[in-house]
């Protein structure tokens, strides 16, 4: 793009991306995408399970909508499996993840965003301005085996969970911690469950620090996938679920794998100068589930809206995008503290805690009160639920607490973030 200094230019085509390339290019900016792979929302490492909220961030109808899900089975064993919900509430929604990806690309391009795939981000170098000229980034990129640079005045990196723009602005020699090594798979599946409901496995020794699922499909298929976090291969961690449950997990047919990381959240920097990190890049990840798709929707939101007004101002100074990441830790922030502390203290749990935890489960008193405030988007609702049931598990679910002000009963103060 000789003698062409865009507004933005973003890199990475999922959601986020596609998001804050959306509102920027709507508000009249020069916006370009950057999206290494040939094909828009392939290949595909997401389970696809999301709230309604998720599905009016993402303003996409519910053609995309694969199957509605009213419960969960939870199984630490194979002989035992407990139930939630199963009434008439829908809990989440199914999705067609690469349908939700198309979409929200092709809004992008409606706004007028310009799509570039095949086109890898390599690197970039903030440039300072001379005497009364803009300053800009120059953004190194790779197509089609030619080199080339782009002059941009704002770098906004969605680029994963492996971001190269993240790592660019993080400490030299700092490590990405807290990962999570995954592997889904598209399966046949008939386990004799309805068809609405999920299931989720817990055994620490198949799936150590991490879990399994399955979330049907409605036409003989489900989706399945496991996960480790102490450095167990995650092929390896499938294998030894399907032998731990045979006439469930290990029941599938697998049709396919895919394979990823997810780097849960941790605090840490969203802004430089001139570059901002969006959805999994700034690792807005629930620590819980590994699921982000709402919550890079909403943090690609809250980037555009700074992003524009910074832009108009020609103040993009790491000073002046941290607004951004206030209002993030504002809306969000509480509920992920939350979940890191229920994280630490699954991790800590013994598969005889973990029996004894699903038991109280099946109190009716329990169940009720956690199928009323069930929500996906925030977790931490349900287990105060729960800790309140049982003060037990709340003395000891305590000792894993690094984060005991979030949980403090401030319901006034509480913000939950809106669907705009």
């Amino acid at each position: 793009m000789p003698g062409r200094t865009l507004d933005a230019v973003i890199v990475g085509a999922g959601p986020a991306g596609s998001r804050v390339a959306r509102d920027l290019a709507a508000a009249g900016l020069d916006v370009v995408v950057l999206e290494e792979h040939g094909e828009i929302g392939l290949p595909c490492h997401c389970s696809g399970l999301v709230t309604q909220r998720t599905l009016d961030l993402a303003a996409v109808g519910r053609e995309i909508v694969l199957n509605e899900i009213r419960g969960m089975y939870v199984s630490s064993h194979p002989s035992r499996r407990y139930r939630l919900g199963g009434g008439g509430r829908t809990y989440a929604s199914v999705i067609n993840r690469v349908g939700l990806d198309r979409q929200l690309v092709d809004q992008a391009i409606d706004a007028g965003a310009e799509l570039r795939l095949r086109t890898q981000y390599e690197g970039h170098r903030p440039v300072n301005g001379a005497p009364g000229r803009l300053g800009h980034v120059e953004v190194d990129v790779t197509s089609g085996g030619s080199h080339g640079t782009i002059r941009t005045r704002l770098l906004v990196g969605c680029d994963g969970a492996r971001s190269k723009v993240a790592r660019a602005l993080r400490p030299s020699g700092r490590r990405l911690t807290g990962v999570i090594s995954g592997l889904g798979a598209l399966a046949t599946f008939d386990a004799n469950l309805p068809q609405d409901h999920v299931e989720v496995f817990i055994d620490h020794e198949a799936a150590p620090g991490w879990f399994a699922w399955t979330i049907p499909l409605r036409d003989g298929t489900a989706r399945l996938g496991t996960g480790s976090g102490n450095g167990v291969r995650a092929i390896e961690s499938f294998r030894r679920m399907q032998a731990r449950f045979p006439e469930s997990f290990g029941a599938s047919e697998v049709l396919s794998h895919t394979g990823g990381s997810i780097a849960l959240w941790e605090p840490g920097p969203m802004v430089a100068d001139r570059v901002m990190l969006v959805g999994d890049a700034a690792r807005q990840v629930k620590p819980t589930s590994g699921g982000g798709i709402y919550q890079a929707l909403f943090a690609a939101g809250l980037a555009a809206r700074v992003g524009v007004a910074a832009l108009r101002r020609d103040d993009l100074s790491s000073a002046a995008l941290r607004r951004y990441e206030w209002q993030w830790k504002r809306s969000m922030q509480r509920e992920l503290l939350r979940q890191r502390d229920l994280r630490r203290a699954f991790v800590m749990l013994s598969r005889g805690d973990v029996g004894k935890i699903l038991d109280v489960l099946d109190r009716p008193e329990v169940r009720t009160a956690l199928e009323d405030c069930g929500d996906i988007d925030f977790p931490s609702r349900a287990a105060i639920a729960l800790l309140r049931h049982q003060p037990i598990l709340a003395l000891r679910a305590a000792r894993a607490m690094r984060s005991p002000l979030a949980w403090l009963p401030l319901a006034s103060r509480e913000h939950q973030p809106s669907s705009r």
